[in-house]
């Protein structure tokens, strides 16, 4: 089970857009949210529906919430529940978020832009807790205090993105969702997942779908063993599940990839992993 002081949650496992219903009730039909928590430390990935449940879950707990928000980017499947955290209501909170900015606006602009009137009756200033933010790129190593450190790459996604690496105490996740492989295995992405613990990875598709998507950005289960097999890495979340994708073409997909390696996992609403 590993130890508890570096534990792995997933609150939308989902791209695209949010599907509940009877068919993905088993792995669930929120979009982009992983938690982190490293001891004390509240790390997230992706504000998707998913942080809607998560924030529900940290009010419960009834102490003030402090964390880091990183973005990969700011389709809407990543950042559209955001204006649903229940924490960045509560004066006292504080976040600090982190992404890319596009073109002529900030990753500050990008987000306040979903809250605007015309899409949202309260605005992101209005919202109660204190917010940094903070732009990122590829190539970037931050040391985030507490002996967590995280790094960033490039994601292959229409208008760009980043993967991030959490490093602490000699474990590590790598978070990578949003991109599409190349033809052969990229050695950059396998530099950057290499022995790593836990690689969450977008498999979208499957190597029989892909054809038809070919640059919409995303990667396939196979690919992500690759993956992980080229990069000495030690365990595969599939993730980023298809919106089409019921529960049971999901379990044929988690048996095969198992069958093909053994380390693999389909990401699971609620489903907790120890590092």
């Amino acid at each position: 089970m590993g130890n508890t002081d570096f534990q792995v949650t997933f609150w939308g496992v989902r791209g695209s857009i949010p599907v509940p219903g009877p068919d993905t009730l088993k792995y669930g039909g929120n979009t982009s949210c992983v938690q982190v928590q490293i001891g004390k430390r509240l790390i997230i990935f992706d504000a998707g529906s998913g942080i809607y449940a998560l924030g529900r879950e940290l009010v419960k707990m009834g102490s003030e919430s402090n964390g880091d928000i990183f973005i990969t980017h700011t389709h809407w499947d990543h950042i559209q529940g955001f204006p649903f955290f229940a924490p960045a209501f509560i004066k006292g909170n504080s976040f600090r978020l982190y992404g890319q900015s596009k073109i002529d606006s900030t990753f500050a602009d990008l987000m306040h832009g979903q809250m605007v009137y015309q899409h949202f009756p309260v605005s992101l200033d209005q919202m109660g807790a204190k917010f940094e933010f903070h732009e990122l790129d590829s190539g970037i190593d931050i040391d985030l205090g507490d002996g967590v450190s995280l790094k960033t790459t490039n994601n292959n996604h229409p208008g760009g993105g980043l993967s991030y690496r959490l490093d602490y105490a000699g474990r590590s996740c790598c978070y990578i969702t949003d991109t599409e492989h190349c033809p052969k295995v990229d050695q950059n992405l396998c530099k950057f997942i290499s022995d790593a613990n836990l690689v969450i990875y977008d498999t979208h598709f499957t190597d029989e779908e892909y054809p038809r998507y070919m640059g919409w950005g995303h990667s396939t289960w196979q690919e992500g063993i690759k993956l992980i097999e080229t990069a000495g890495a030690h365990r595969l979340v599939l993730f980023h599940h298809a919106n089409f994708r019921s529960d049971r073409e999901m379990e044929v997909i988690e048996q095969q990839a198992r069958t093909r390696n053994n380390n693999c996992v389909a990401a699971r609403e609620g489903m907790v992993i120890n590092l």
